[in-house]
């Protein structure tokens, strides 16, 4: 799903010009990218449930709690690594505390300081290849989890970039970002996924109370 940033960008912006002046926590877009996946797994539970065959039958196994995996892509000694830390039950967090949790997991992936336990129960991952330009990215699921939240970069529409900022400007153009979303089909069904990508460009289109939660949380 291809969705407009342009809210997004102005609301970040907002909130990082009061996080500058009570000296808080920087807020990236990844943090309100994945806050969104967060809430709009609130709304389908089924994207959240899990896949086991058991005794030869196959089972759909709901969860209660929302263990956001998250993709880093880290270089050590000339090669790249992917780690996918766990942030635990990540629903029941207030925005700023899951933030900061989100940045500890990332801090300590990159320094290498990584519990075992972090990097396992994930049921829902987040990766964000857009980091390095990719537009749009299709990722593997893994065993376990039901849905794989791919982010592409964020951007004029190809066909727009060469033009001169004045002109988007004039044209009213947004930047735009395509998120993918891979699931599990034994349990989850096309149009469930369909519709919690709805519901999360929704919710990056700020409605919902999107963002009047997230200002109210941080005291903007």
């Amino acid at each position: 799903r291809t969705v407009p940033v342009k809210l997004l960008e102005e609301n970040r912006r907002l909130i990082n010009l009061h996080q500058g002046a009570v000296h808080g926590l920087k807020v990236s877009y990844t943090h309100l990218i994945a806050w969104s996946i967060v809430r709009a797994l609130e709304k389908h539970p089924a994207m959240n449930a899990g896949f086991l065959s058991a005794g030869g039958a196959p089972h759909r196994i709901p969860r209660a709690g929302i263990n956001l995996g998250i993709a880093i892509d880290i270089e050590r000694r000339g090669e790249r690594i992917l780690l996918v830390p766990c942030l635990k039950d990540a629903g029941r967090l207030s925005f700023p505390a899951f933030a900061k949790a989100y940045d500890e997991l990332v801090l300590r992936s990159r320094q290498g300081k990584l519990a075992p336990e972090e990097l396992k129960g994930t049921t829902v991952t987040l990766t964000n290849p857009g980091m390095i330009g990719t537009v749009m990215s299709v990722p593997r699921l893994m065993v376990g989890q039901g849905t794989i939240v791919g982010v592409g970069a964020i951007g004029y529409p190809a066909q727009y970039a060469g033009m001169a900022p004045r002109t988007i400007s004039e044209l009213g153009l947004s930047k735009v970002m395509t998120v993918t979303s891979t699931y599990d089909h034994r349990i989850i069904q096309g149009a469930e996924s369909g519709q919690f990508l709805a519901d999360l460009e929704r919710l990056l289109l700020g409605e919902d109370g999107f963002y009047g939660r997230i200002f109210e949380e941080l005291g903007v």
